[in-house]
Order: C-alpha cells, then structure tokens, then sequence
C-alpha cells in the first residue's frame, strides 16, 4: 500500500474476531513503532508493553467499564475484545515538557496503526482506557512500567472482517491558517 492510501485508509476498527496477529504482522507493526521520531532523541523516556494475557486484558476492560457505569456509559466495551492492546507510556516529564511524552506516544500509535492499516490488521487507537489505567494502582501494578513513567495512549489490535478502503477525507474539517 503506498503511504496516502495508508492514511486515507486508517480508521478505527471496533470489532475483532479474536484471533491474534501473527507473529510477522506484530513485529512489523512494532518496527512501525520502532521508526517513530522523538523529541530531543530521547527513545529512552517512551516505553511499550503488549498486552496480550487475556486475565489483564478482562482486568483493564472491567475497570474502564466500571469507571464508564459511573459516568453513565455502561454500554461501553473499552477494548472491543480485541487480542493484543499495545501500551504506550512515557517518562513523567518535568514542567517545561509536559506535552512531549504524550507528542511522542501519539506518534508511535499512529505509526503502528499505519502499519497494521498496510498489513491489512484491525486497529484502533485507545485513549479514555489508558486515564483508567493512570489512576487504578493495581492495574499500574500488573504492567509493571518502569519507575517514574506513567501510560500515555495504546492501540488495539487483531485480525476482523473489516475491511479498510480508501475514503475521501473532507480538506476542510481542520481549520487551516496560512501565514505566508
């Protein structure tokens, strides 16, 4: 697939059949992650953790939809039980770069749904699980994140029957100021 047809292709995919990428398809989409810029070079501040045990992908499902029945949102299915939910984390930062560890984390997950969008794999980019996950300790304790980083965003991924195809995206649905 030729970059833009990636990227016109990429959507949010919310059912899975179960089954797992194989091996090839997750290390693909890992180098994907692998090739992501990062801000001042740093690589050692950002951190994955590829979840695929079942008991801790049901853990982390269960505290998102307790969390979304207090909100009102008991209908939700957080991981949309896909198979394998990759964990994006960064150093927690100081003052003066609050944002580049989130900047970073967003960057690897676009990469790694890019490549899994190629490969023909389902994926979807995981916010709202990943402040459950920051705020439960026994969760934080089960993935066992190196000191001082914290869970920034992630990426489900499995095989479905969904099939990805190129979309016209409006060109005006981000405001754009030119200042030439």
């Amino acid at each position: 697939m030729e970059t833009m047809d990636a990227i016109l292709s990429r959507r949010s995919i919310r059912q899975y059949t179960g089954e797992k990428v194989t091996e090839a398809e997750l290390k693909t989409i890992l180098a994907a992650a692998e090739a992501s810029p990062s801000g001042m070079d740093e690589y050692e501040n950002t951190v994955m953790t590829v979840i695929e045990k079942p008991a801790l992908l049901e853990k982390i499902d269960q505290a998102a939809k307790a969390a979304a029945e207090k909100s009102g949102n008991a209908d939700k299915n957080p991981l949309y039980q896909a198979p394998t939910f990759i964990l994006v984390s960064g150093k927690k930062p100081d003052a003066e770069s609050a944002n580049l560890i989130f900047s970073n984390a967003a960057i690897v997950v676009e990469n790694m749904a890019l490549a899994a969008t190629d490969l023909g794999v389902g994926c979807c980019h995981i916010w709202g699980v990943v402040e459950i996950i920051d705020h439960d300790p026994s969760l934080l304790n089960d993935l066992d994140l190196p000191e001082g980083f914290i869970p920034c965003c992630g990426l489900i991924v499995g095989k479905t029957n969904d099939q990805y195809t190129k979309r016209e995206i409006p060109l005006d649905r981000i405001k754009c100021t030119r200042i030439k």
